[in-house]
């Protein structure tokens, strides 16, 4: 029998949110865990001492549903390290719904199996500061040749020198997630939050916008807000909105994703600036197809 803890259940009520999305909305940060009968994490993951509850495809369909979304990004999660046989599944059952970050094996992966992944709609690599000892710029240079961009699961405050400069000359489009964590504390003028408006400037660098590096426990999480504000001043044709559904390794109270998305009304007063970073940005980015 397993006895080790779970990691806190997601909130499953999704009351009707007072944010209307536009058509094909998209929320460009989501996982898929299991079911693990099938698709098992990995024994040596980071989080190995904890248990974590299934969420599936008609989990995700229900969240989708409940938020009025009708695209997704699916992020594979680092349980299940290099093995991508989920998001692959996945990614075939909803070729026009989803598009598929993964994380790979750097040094062993052919140009062939590049190209299928492709062709089936994997349009990005995810590289995380838990995973990763080092950056191989070689093979970032191959994949953004295929089109591809870059997600930098990375800590601002802990980003080393050599990873920040291989972050900055990223080829092609890259994408730093959870808003590149930076220290709330020490507020939008801090160096960290700096090298985040440095990716930006590249016209290369994307920000995915999300309150995960609060210092709150629970909502309104508006200790963020002056993050947000810096960012859609600067670049708001490169910024993203993900949800982070279903909250994997989050220790706080479990937040209600219509609340995170009913953030975005005060985030993003504008209508036209919430269409373009739900719907065109994404669109763009990912290679949706064009609706209508």
């Amino acid at each position: 029998m397993n006895d080790k803890p779970f990691s806190p259940r997601i909130d499953r009520n999704y009351p009707k949110p007072k944010l209307k999305v536009p058509e094909g909305s998209c929320d460009c940060h989501f996982h898929f865990i299991g079911p693990q009968s099938q698709f098992p994490l990995l024994t040596d993951h980071v989080f190995n001492h904890l248990q974590f509850e299934d969420t599936t495809f008609d989990d995700w369909e229900r969240m989708q549903s409940g938020l009025g979304l009708s695209r997704g990004l699916h992020v594979q999660s680092m349980m299940y390290g290099k093995n991508y046989e989920l998001a692959l599944h996945a990614q075939c059952r909803y070729p026009d719904r989803i598009r598929t970050v993964i994380s790979l094996p750097w040094d062993e992966i052919t140009d062939k199996e590049l190209q299928i992944l492709t062709d089936l709609g994997v349009v990005g690599a995810r590289v995380s500061w838990r995973i990763e000892n080092k950056l191989n710029p070689k093979m970032i240079e191959r994949l953004t040749g295929f089109g591809w961009s870059i997600h930098y699961l990375i800590r601002t405050a802990d980003l080393e020198t050599d990873w920040a400069k291989v972050i900055l000359d990223t080829p092609g489009n890259f994408v730093i997630e959870h808003t590149g964590y930076p220290p709330a504390d020490k507020g939008p003028e801090g160096a960290e939050f700096k090298f985040v408006l440095d990716c930006l400037d590249t016209g290369r660098g994307w920000v995915k916008l999300s309150p995960r590096f609060s210092n709150q426990e629970d909502f309104p999480f508006d200790d963020t807000n002056a993050f947000i504000f810096k960012l859609l001043d600067a670049a708001p044709e490169r910024l993203l909105w993900g949800s982070d559904w279903p909250h994997p390794q989050y220790f706080k109270p479990m937040p209600n994703d219509v609340g995170l998305l009913d953030m975005l009304l005060d985030w993003i007063p504008n209508e036209q600036t919430r269409k373009l970073i739900l719907v065109d940005n994404p669109t763009d980015l990912f290679n949706f197809p064009k609706l209508g």
